[in-house]
């Protein structure tokens, strides 16, 4: 972390710094902001002499700062902390700082007082409290091939290894407003239905659609009367989804339409089954343990982010590639290994190892789970 001060006011997005103004920001925000302002003048420094990271300590009566700046799933992982945390030592205060974007996913979570506060954090704030935690890079620059689970990780840093099984997961406190979202969407939420994710953040993570689409439609022929719900973004860049959807009143195609990440609550809470990939609806179904998930992998491992979910059920054919998993972080494939896999496909846009994931296989997972 960064200790920054500019001579003017900076406005990156919505955050503004102002003037003669030190913050605390991540190393990637620091040279993001020095990079893209011109005519600005800065000062610069490390914040490490300054951090008093949390260590196990009895947080009773103390200030703790958590931070972590963006992504849902991200948001999710890092929630069960603070459960922990207020769990142990109710008396304790717990703020959280994170980029405005994925602030909702907080709201209404007493464990953090209601509300994310927003980046960047002001120095003399941050002075004020009695520990930090700050998660920077933690769970996007680990490639190492032994890596722990991210929990056991997050946990380890500061310094508790004996956390139980149960806080390893996330932690979300649905509002009556949640309930509202989905009173627009002309779906029956009453029968079963699935609910089968199809682009998470990650390009890299996702499933084949035409692979997905022959799965879903071998559910329906078995499961006659249940629903499945598409979730997403990018409706335009599959139109084999919304072909599927205009030839079987089955399928409900909600792509684009869950604007608030919280819609998708009450969706996941009813649901009778979840299908996805490695993505934040895998993240937000461990909320609601009676939801069974099928999950698939292919770049990173279920045991990297969801071995403590005990609703999850994990599909990989890493055999594939001899280098699955290759933990890549970034948005593009690494061909340059990619090309080791069976049956390397140049113009692919997906994972070779998670390509090699059958829909039957997919099918005789639901069917082992739902009977």
């Amino acid at each position: 972390m960064k200790i920054i001060m500019a001579d003017k006011p900076v406005w990156i997005g919505e955050a503004c710094l102002r003037p003669m103004c030190r913050y605390v920001v991540s190393d990637w925000e620091a040279m993001y902001y020095l990079h893209n302002t011109s005519h600005t003048k800065w000062t610069m420094s490390s914040f490490n002499a300054w951090e008093r990271r949390y260590g196990g300590q009895d947080l009773n009566g103390k200030r703790v700062c958590m931070y972590r700046h963006a992504a849902w799933g991200d948001q999710l992982m890092v929630s069960a902390i603070p459960h922990y945390l207020k769990t142990v030592y109710p008396e304790s205060t717990v703020h959280l700082y994170c980029e405005a974007e994925v602030s909702k996913l907080w709201e209404g979570n007493p464990i953090i007082g209601g509300s994310a506060l927003p980046l960047p954090i002001p120095f003399d704030v941050i002075r004020h409290y009695d520990y930090h935690i700050f998660y920077e890079g933690i769970l996007e620059n680990n490639s190492e091939p032994d890596q722990n689970n991210c929990y056991d990780d997050m946990f380890g840093m500061i310094g508790l290894n004996d956390v139980p099984d149960i806080f390893k997961r996330p932690y979300i406190v649905p509002k009556e407003s949640d309930y509202k979202h989905i009173k627009g969407l002309t779906i029956d939420t009453k029968g079963k239905y699935m609910i089968y994710h199809v682009s998470p953040a990650n390009k890299n993570r996702c499933y084949p659609v035409k692979q997905g689409v022959r799965f879903i439609q071998q559910f329906l022929r078995h499961y006659k009367d249940w629903g499945v719900y598409l979730l997403g973004v990018g409706a335009k860049d599959y139109p084999e989804l919304t072909e599927l959807t205009r030839k079987n009143d089955k399928v409900y195609n909600l792509l684009d339409k869950t604007k608030e990440f919280r819609s998708m609550i009450p969706l996941i809470e009813r649901a009778s089954l979840v299908v996805c990939p490695d993505s934040s609806v895998m993240h937000l179904t461990a909320c609601f343990p009676h939801v069974p998930v099928i999950s698939l992998w292919g770049i990173f491992a279920p045991e990297d982010r969801a071995r403590y979910y005990p609703n999850h059920y994990a599909l990989v054919a890493k055999d594939v590639c001899p280098h699955a998993p290759c933990r890549n972080h970034e948005f593009e494939l690494p061909r340059a290994s990619c090309k080791d896999a069976l049956g390397y496909d140049e113009g692919s846009i997906y994972c070779a190892a998670i390509s090699a994931i059958d829909p039957d296989n997919i099918m005789a997972k639901a069917r082992d789970i739902l009977g």
